[in-house]
């Protein structure tokens, strides 16, 4: 912040001629758009100027351009005209720049060399890119349903397989005791057939 609003008091009554602090800065009887300029060359922002001055944002933010040609701080005044609308996001950017350590002269020309060589192309390719990106989400999504069918499927084949076995051991165990009651019976003749042999 550059100034609180007991410095803007401070230096409205100078303005006006109602302190004297050993500077003989008097524009008491200049213009309000003088004395903005003069606030803006204290370091105060828009804000504190419209409030100090009772000045419309608007008309306030003019002269603000006004002082930095006077500065010659023409780009800045030419980037702000140009901005102006999008600010929110260019300082969104800025922040982002700033707190990733990307503001830098380095990262910069970086930037330009990109832009340079074809901006256009670069946003084309990355929409591609988002775009493979997309299609490349919902093939993994496709896949990935298929897999999962495919396990329900080995699953419900693993349920049948087992109970196939279950069946055949049971088959098995009945074609055991069958067997075994068959011998039996068969070893019941023999004997009864012999002993039939031995009285006659």
């Amino acid at each position: 912040m550059c100034g609180s609003f007991s410095d803007i008091g401070k230096i409205i009554r100078r303005i006006d001629g109602q302190a004297n602090d050993g500077d003989d800065t008097n524009i008491s009887n200049k213009s309000k758009a003088t004395k903005a300029l003069w606030l803006f060359e204290s370091g105060k922002r828009p804000i504190d100027v419209a409030i100090g001055l009772d000045m419309p944002f608007s008309e306030v933010i003019e002269l603000q351009q006004e002082y930095w040609a006077l500065k010659e701080l023409y780009d800045l005044a030419f980037v702000f005209l140009e901005i102006k609308n999008d600010l929110s996001s260019f300082m969104k950017l800025f922040k982002l720049l700033k707190q990733n350590r990307m503001l830098n002269e380095k990262h910069i020309l970086k930037y330009l060399r990109y832009t340079e060589d074809d901006l256009p192309s670069l946003e084309k390719k990355c929409q591609q890119l988002s775009s493979d990106v997309l299609e490349l989400q919902s093939r993994k999504k496709r896949l990935g349903d298929e897999v999962a069918t495919q396990c329900s499927s080995i699953t419900q084949l693993e349920k049948s397989l087992n109970w196939y076995k279950t069946e055949i051991e049971q088959k098995k165990q009945i074609i055991s005791n069958l067997n075994q009651q068959l011998n039996q019976k068969s070893n019941a003749l023999e004997e009864k057939l012999h002993r039939d042999e031995s009285r006659t």
